[in-house]
């Protein structure tokens, strides 16, 4: 029986590993250039749409921007009339307060003037009366010393001088008790007067 004698493979040689090489590397390039080509067309083909969307992208980014920009502005603006308000409410207020304090001020004032003039007209009268009543006690004095007449006087005028000297004594210590009282029921009164004219003030004052 023959032998049957399978064919080697040769070991490849060194150009034809450079002509695999060249062939893979000229694959990849055409490869390349497919892709770069395809890319070119995709770009020629939706340009117009891509401007279109970058457009509508950066009008809408300036948009936003404004937006913002303005409402920031808005609420410094609103935040600044806020506070300016409420500080002219404050001086209104303050002001308003001053002058019910200058009206209750002045009217207490004049009250008081009022109180001060009564209170001298009440001295002038206590002062009348009392002069009226030294009046009536040098009167009673001096009936007090006719009682001791001469012995010539009769009977019946002694006894009227008496009763005349004692009712003056009388009714002079009477009319001192009488000034006494007043003068001090017109210090109460003057007291009284005037508290009622502070309150009076007062109660102007928070009712404004």
């Amino acid at each position: 029986m023959g032998t049957h004698r399978f064919p080697t493979q040769q070991p490849a040689t060194q150009p034809d590993t450079d002509r695999n090489q060249e062939k893979r590397q000229n694959r990849v390039s055409a490869r390349a250039a497919s892709l770069r080509s395809s890319e070119m067309d995709i770009l020629l083909k939706y340009w117009k749409p891509v401007g279109v969307l970058l457009l509508i992208v950066l009008i809408f980014t300036a948009w936003h921007f404004d937006r913002a920009e303005k409402y920031r502005m808005g609420r410094e603006a609103a935040a600044a009339e806020i506070s300016n308000r409420l500080k002219d409410g404050y001086i209104e207020q303050a002001k308003q307060a001053r002058s019910a304090e200058q009206k209750a001020a002045a009217a207490f004032a004049e009250r008081q003037t009022k109180l001060e003039e009564e209170k001298q007209n009440a001295e002038k009268t206590v002062a009348a009366m009392r002069l009226e009543l030294n009046r009536l006690r040098h009167y009673a004095a001096a009936q007090n010393r006719s009682r001791n007449l001469p012995a010539t006087t009769t009977a019946a005028t002694a006894s009227d001088g008496a009763s005349d000297s004692q009712g003056w004594l009388l009714f002079g210590q009477c009319a001192e008790k009488y000034a006494g009282l007043a003068e001090t029921a017109d210090g109460h009164a003057a007291d009284l007067r005037e508290w009622q004219a502070y309150g009076h003030a007062i109660s102007s004052q928070r009712a404004e």
